[in-house]
This record gives C-alpha cells, structure tokens and sequence, in this order.
C-alpha cells in the first residue's frame, strides 16, 4: 500500500554561523526553481536554528514516489549537490500521522 502525505527532512549541519543564511537562501531557492515544479510537491518549511549551526527543511509530497522522481532529477543533483558542499546534510523519510492547526 502507497503512503500519502510523507515528508523528507533535511538536517543541515553548517557549523560555521556564517553559513547559516547562504544555506537558508540556497535552500530557499532550489524549493523555487526545483522542488515546487514537481508533480506530488506539496510545501516546503525552512528553519534556521538559534545557535546559527543548523537549518532543516521539511518538505511535504504527497507519496514516496514522487520523492523518488525528484531525487533522480538532473537539476536536483546539481543543486543538492551544491548544497552539501557548504553543509553536511542527514536526510529522513517521515510519513505524516497527525497535524493539529489552532483556528482563531
């Protein structure tokens, strides 16, 4: 059985506070050109961490399969490629099990 609604969460170690933003911003803008041209592409979410060591994206597709199209992508290659030159990188598949979102 396919699994819908799971989500690909990038940690993002830069260890230099200085590299913090380059990394924000070229996540940033491989969700743009990238990310959000695939079909299955839901959301993406970046977060910079306090002590300006860490970003995570956390991205949203609708199945796994999609993923997978977007991984093998020429065009993602080069740009997570990139990406990994300035910060290593842990990538986690998780499905999405619940959301709660406060009204008002």
């Amino acid at each position: 059985m396919e699994k819908n609604n799971i989500i690909l969460i990038n940690n993002f170690e830069v260890g230099d506070p200085n590299k913090q933003q380059k990394v924000a911003d070229m996540l940033e803008d491989f969700s743009k050109q990238i990310l959000s041209k695939h079909d299955g592409f839901i959301s993406t979410r970046i977060h910079k961490s306090l002590d300006g060591k860490k970003v995570m994206s956390y991205v949203q597709w609708k199945n796994e399969d999609a993923i997978e199209k977007m991984l093998n992508d020429p065009r993602a290659i080069i740009q997570m490629n990139d990406i990994a030159s300035v910060a290593k990188v842990e990538r986690t598949l998780y499905e999405l099990v619940f959301a709660e979102k406060k009204i008002g």
